[in-house]
């Protein structure tokens, strides 16, 4: 009769502890993220070294009966369909993996399913803090679960009245984008935005116009479309573009969000237009998938994972009572060509 394998004794603070030359009470202060008494800079890295090297899994179930907590947090995304909010979740999962947290996503925008909001997660105890980056610039949910005193952080977003939110420097990437196109030699450059509604589509609105007005470009309200982030939204932003400018066409155009720009791509092209030939596109945010479009995408890339782990880190400290503030990371966004913009048509 063969004798069955032992398993593998499970790595508890104090073999850490031991591992590491320190107390098992520092093991855990670092490995919860708790930074009332932070540890030297040093030590954590030596601590979650020998944690990695130990194969250290925290008894998550003890943890929560003791803390009264569920060790876990929740994180809204507009739309599950759109593959760029993968960037910010890889910074939030890298940030909940090392505290030994977890998190739960659910969609909260207006694609998705009708019956209870996403609120219910924070109604039914099944998290102890939120990352919402569905929020509007003035949004009574936010505001009221703010208020509450929840543990909340704005992700990508952020609202009026509502404290607590990690962003890029989007009107930075849009500038960077114009000017690209700027370079090229386009003069008559259009612009399909997000929704007015949204902060992220108003600073990026904002970019745009900062750049014509450096360059001393022609502003005309003909060449902005308005529309959400999504693929069916960048095709009638740009049927209204196309629409609107019938008689006096841009020969470029800077869109908002990468699935806008997919749509809006497909449209000029049915309407007989090469591109990069007769009109150049350069998106914001930089997806693998841009490599693959027909032509490829000119894109911005922005430092969404980081946006995610940032936001993360904020939220966990404000679960743990300490002050959440507003933060526009300071990375430089990335110009990213590809075959969707060339110099302008000859007259």
């Amino acid at each position: 009769m063969s004798r069955e394998t032992p398993l593998p004794k499970t790595a508890i603070l104090k073999d850490i502890a031991e591992r590491a030359g320190v107390d098992a009470s520092t093991v855990s202060r670092v490995l919860r993220g708790d930074m009332r008494k932070p540890a030297k800079p040093e030590t954590r890295d030596r601590i979650l070294a020998v944690a990695r090297d130990l194969e250290y899994r925290p008894n998550s179930i003890a943890r929560s009966l003791r803390t009264r907590r569920r060790e876990a947090i929740g994180l809204v995304i507009p739309d599950a369909a759109n593959p760029g909010f993968a960037r910010i979740f890889k910074g939030v999962q890298a940030a909940t993996a090392e505290a030994g947290w977890h998190v739960i996503v659910v969609e909260g925008g207006s694609s998705a399913p009708s019956g209870p909001g996403w609120d219910r997660l924070i109604h039914e105890g099944r998290v102890d803090g939120v990352l919402v980056l569905v929020a509007s610039i003035r949004d009574t949910l936010v505001r009221n679960i703010a208020r509450s005193g929840f543990p909340i952080v704005l992700v990508n977003r952020r609202s009026t009245g509502v404290p607590g939110s990690v962003v890029v420097d989007d009107a930075w990437g849009a500038e960077v984008a114009v000017e690209h196109l700027a370079s090229l030699g386009h003069r008559k450059i259009a612009h399909i935005a997000g929704p007015s509604t949204l902060d992220t589509g108003r600073r990026r609105l904002a970019g745009y116009n900062a750049a014509l007005k450096k360059r001393k470009f022609v502003q005309s309200p003909k060449w902005v479309a308005e529309t959400d982030y999504s693929e069916a939204g960048g095709a009638a932003a740009a049927r209204t573009l196309l629409k609107q400018s019938a008689r006096d066409r841009p020969t470029a155009v800077y869109v908002a969000s990468f699935m806008s720009g997919v749509g809006a791509m497909q449209v000029f092209k049915d309407a007989g237009l090469r591109i990069p030939e007769d009109i150049s596109v350069v998106v914001s945010d930089e997806l693998p998938l841009a490599a693959h479009t027909d032509p490829p995408l000119t894109s911005i890339n922005m430092a969404l994972t980081r946006m995610g782990e940032v936001a993360t880190h904020m939220l966990l400290g404000a679960v743990a009572g300490e002050p959440v503030t507003d933060i526009i990371l300071p990375d430089a966004p990335q110009l990213i060509v590809r075959g969707s913009t060339a110099p302008p048509p000859s007259a």
